[in-house]
This record gives C-alpha cells, structure tokens and sequence, in this order.
C-alpha cells in the first residue's frame, strides 16, 4: 500500500536522524590496544627522520631525580623536579620545569572545572605520577653540544626567579639560561601576553666559538592516553588524540592507535601539531618562515609525542633567535585561525563543517546582541524553520492533503479489500488524478537533515556554549537537562505533533508510529539540553505552520473536497 510506505520511508528517516545523532556520539576512538609489542615500539623508536628526530624521554633519563627509580620508557610517569616556576596571567596558571624547561602544567583560570568549582580552572597540561601531559621544546646540539643532549640528558636552566605575574602589564618575559664550556650560551625566553592562551617560546644562542654551532630545535607535546569518563550520551567519549597540519590536508588526525601503527613523518614549511581532547587543545607551532619535519612517536607502552623538529646552524661569534609557539587553551575557531590555517578546524564540525561554521557564525552574531545562547538557539530555530518555510510548507501541505483524502483511501480499500493488487492501482490512480506525489511530505524532510546535524555538531564542538546558562533550572546548555523536564516537553510536542498527521491504516504501524514519541525522549535524555532546545522550539514552530497550512487546505475546497 503506498500511503503505508510513504509513512514507513517518513519513519525511516527520522530514525536515519537518531542514528546519525548517535553515530556523532561514538567519535572515531576504537578500543585502545592494551600495550603495544616489543617490535612495534622498536620500529617506532628506530625510523628516524634524516633530521634525527629527537627521543625526549631517552634524553631525558639523566635528569630524574635519583630518589625515583625509573627506565627511560617509565620516564612520562616520574613526577617534575620541586624547583619549579609558578607563572599567573589573567587567562592562564604555569608550572615551568628548569630542567629541560618544559611546561609541565597549565591551568585555564577562566574555564571552571565543573559548574560546583568555579574557582578551579580546567588543567589542561599536567605532570604527576598519575598523569604525563606536558609541552616541550629543545635545542639538541650536534656532538652533545647541548643544550639537550642524550649523554647529559635535557639542560639544566638558571632562573632569576621561582614566581612571576603579568599583573597589569601587557607582556610578561621569563626567561631561563644555559651555558657550557664551549663558549655557548643559550636563553629560552618564554613570552606571555594579556588575554591570550599563545605563549612565545624563543631561543637565542650565542655561539661564542671558533666553528659553527649545528643543531636540532623541536617541540613536542607529549600525552598519556587516558580513558577518560564520556562526557556524551551513553558515556561515550569525544575525539582525543594527535592532529597536524599538512598541506594536503589541512586538519589531519592522527589516533593513538594510528601512532601504535607507524609513525608519522612529514616536512611541511610552518604547520602545526596538537594534541586535541574536547572543547580545548594544546598545540606547538614552528616559524611559519621554517621548514619542519613533523613527526608522531610512542614511548614505551602508552606516552604519544607530537611535534616539529627543526635543523638550525648559528655561525661563529654570532647569536641567533629561533622562534616557536605553545598553545594551550580552548578551542576558539577565530582565535585559533589567526594563529595558523587550518589550526581553527581543531573545532571538529565533521564532515557538514560549512554548514556547521555558517550556523555558529550566525548564532554568535544573534548573542552578540541578545547575550543569552539559549534565546540564541531559539532566534537561530526560527531563521533556520522561515529559510526552509517553503520546503516545510509543501511538506505539511501534502500531509494536510492525504488526511482529506483518507476518506477516499478507506472508501478504495473497503472495494479492493479482497486484492491488494487492485487496490494499489486504484490509489496510484487516485494519487495521478489529485496531482499528489505520496513523498512529498517526505523529501523536505530529508532535505533539512543534515541542517540539524550540522547545527547538533555544533551545539556540540563549541566550547563557547560549555557552561552557558539559559534560563531556570537550565545551567548548561551543554550537558543534559538535569531533571529531564525539556526532554519531556520535547516528547510531549512530538506526541501533539504525530496528532496532526493522519493515523496509519495499519494497526502494527499505529502502534509502532506511536511508540516514536516514547523512543525520542528516551534517546534525547542524555542529549545536550541545547540541542533538545532546538528540536523543542522547532516542533512548536511546526505545529504552528502545519496547522496554518491545514486550516487553509480546508477552507479552500478547490483542489480537494471533504467526503461528508
């Protein structure tokens, strides 16, 4: 029967919408291998590049502290030396380690941890015994000529002093020194500035002596995977792992189970390497003006390095500064784009990334004025439900059409009851006669599909709406609805809205059409209560155009006459 797989394909896709929500969910993460083999982590360690990328934690085992036992591969476990230097900014907390010079914690001030903890930042980069996630950069001399080399281990800076603060100031310059007896000295200056998360790491050396100083400059974030809690629906966890530009592609992920595999090399002139969890990332980025080896590696069983090196020369009785960058804040796409292209397409929109960047470009716009992000979603349902009022309009006019017909239907089916086969030509027949396409309540539909996917990914991605209140009991338009009252609305529209379309003929279908209500609120419970927002204020919005629609289809008995 037509009309029957007219509603069966509107069913399929809105469960094709569901699904697609949950496939969002499930993001690109396999299960993480228990430990990698003995040969993997040898072919890791032994492809070098030809600009000898650099083994950190190899270069690091002489500097741990002598009251840890440690191996090299265990090295991303040991807790950092004590001498650490405390750095505050208006925006960032840093913990700077004198040996190596490594940032080996940053806390963002103005991102709270949890809405309970307001004065707890989020930590994004962290050194403990629990937890190895640190940024670091380097200069490895040729012929251990320092300042890291793999017999004296990372270099030991001097410091003036063990706390800093911008204060008032614009910028804030910290900077740590090196020497040895060849007439090299070496400053690693780090550049902070007001209200931002980009950190200036620079090195100047002086070579004093008689021959040119040769030498590797890198930079490497290095990670312990983690399984953390899911911070979505069902506990299933968002993208985290490694991410690099390349030329031919500009956002190019690369998995932890991708840096078990193979590591990877590439030379690319500027670029960036980040490693990106939710909402925020850390990210070291080389002179534009450079070219860089880029390069993945995995330490032992479970620490993944992601960086840059860089071959650098300084002539005799001459100094040099190498210029780098570190990253490590939230995932703002304006921000991020101004610092180096495609660094903004770390805010992962996922394959509808243009529509996702227009919907978000346009929400910012209307909070910028209205300063609320909940009536935002409201004001941006309503531009996106007039730009596709034509579309919905045909829809809800073929839907209003067949409930007019549906006297006609049963008077067809009532004659053709003992052959179905009768009965589908005389309801295609009828369908010719009324000019009626049976999809086309249908096709709009589908159309304005990958609209709302595009518009969930980024109620989803934008850490601008993490912790954004609404209204009420809404204290986070990013997480679900505490107490579960906009999923019942939205279930309670859903149910009103099936009202208005006419009922199956098929008992089963009946059944299985009202049970859709029932299935979305269940699935919605964990879903973001912005984007339950939407769906809720779009149902409404719909109910109000189909009725208009209806009421007028009735009223105008041209193109169809009520069976009294």
């Amino acid at each position: 029967m037509e009309l029957q797989r007219t509603r069966i394909f509107l069913f399929i896709s809105l469960v094709v919408v569901a699904l697609a929500l949950f496939s969002a969910w499930r993001q690109e993460h396999p299960v993480m291998p228990s430990h990698a083999s003995q040969e993997e982590v040898q072919g890791v360690d032994a492809k070098k590049s030809e600009n000898d990328i650099p083994n950190v934690a190899a270069v690091g085992a002489a500097t741990v502290s002598t009251n840890t036992s440690t191996s090299a591969s265990s090295i991303p476990g040991t807790v950092p030396s004590t001498d650490l230097i405390d750095i505050s900014t208006d925006v960032l907390k840093i913990k700077i380690d004198p040996i190596g010079g490594d940032i080996v914690r940053a806390e963002l001030v103005k991102y709270p941890e949890s809405l309970n903890t307001p004065d707890k930042g989020v930590i994004i980069l962290d050194k403990t015994l629990e937890r190895n996630y640190v940024a670091q950069t380097g200069l490895i001399g040729k012929d251990e000529k320092g300042p890291d080399s793999k017999n004296a281990g990372r270099a030991h800076y001097e410091f003036a002093q063990k706390q800093y603060s911008l204060g008032n100031n614009e910028k804030l310059q910290v900077a740590m020194h090196w020497h040895n007896d060849s007439g090299i000295k070496v400053t690693k200056t780090f550049t902070f500035k007001k209200d931002n998360y980009l950190v200036d790491v620079d090195y100047t050396v002086n070579n004093q002596s008689q021959v040119p100083w040769l030498g590797s400059f890198y930079g490497q974030i290095q990670r312990e995977f983690v399984k953390e809690k899911g911070n979505g629906m069902l506990g299933v966890q968002m993208y985290q792992g490694g991410a690099v530009f390349t030329e031919n592609k500009p956002f190019k992920k690369i998995s932890y189970p991708d840096m078990k595999k193979a590591p990877f090399r590439e030379q690319v002139k500027g670029g960036w390497a980040a490693q990106v969890e939710h909402y925020f990332l850390c990210a070291y980025i080389p002179s534009a003006e450079s070219t860089n080896s880029f390069y993945s590696r995995v330490d032992g069983d479970n620490t993944y390095n992601i960086g840059a090196v860089t071959p650098v020369e300084v002539a005799p009785q001459s100094t040099q500064t190498f210029q780098s960058e570190i990253y490590v804040g939230p995932e703002i796409a304006d921000t991020l784009k101004a610092i180096s292209p495609g660094l903004n397409l770390t805010v992962d929109y996922g394959i509808l990334w243009p529509i996702s960047q227009l919907i978000f470009w346009l929400l910012k716009t209307i909070n910028h004025y209205v300063g609320n992000w909940g009536w935002s979603i409201i004001l941006v349902t309503l531009v996106i439900k007039i730009l596709f009022y034509k579309l919905s309009a045909s829809s809800y006019r073929s839907m209003g059409k067949m409930r007019l017909m549906q006297p006609r239907i049963e008077l067809l089916k009532e004659r053709h009851k003992d052959d179905k086969q009768q009965f589908s030509t005389a309801l295609m027949d009828l369908y010719r006669k009324e000019k009626m396409n049976p999809l086309g309540g249908c096709l709009p539909i589908l159309i304005q599909i990958p609209v709302f996917i595009a518009l969930y990914y980024v109620l989803l991605e934008s850490v601008e709406l993490r912790h954004a209140p609404f209204m009420f009991w809404i204290k986070d338009l990013s997480s679900k609805d505490p107490y579960y009252v906009l999923p019942l609305i939205m279930g309670a529209t859903m149910f009103f809205q099936q009202r208005m379309n006419p009922a199956p003929p098929d008992p089963v279908q009946a059944k299985v059409m009202m049970m859709m209500p029932v299935i979305f609120t269940i699935l919605f419970l964990s879903f973001p209560a912005g984007l339950v927002l939407y769906w809720t204020v779009n149902n409404i919005l719909s109910m109000a155009q189909q009725w208009f629609i209806t009421r007028n289809l009735e009223r105008e008995g041209t193109t169809l006459k009520k069976i009294k």
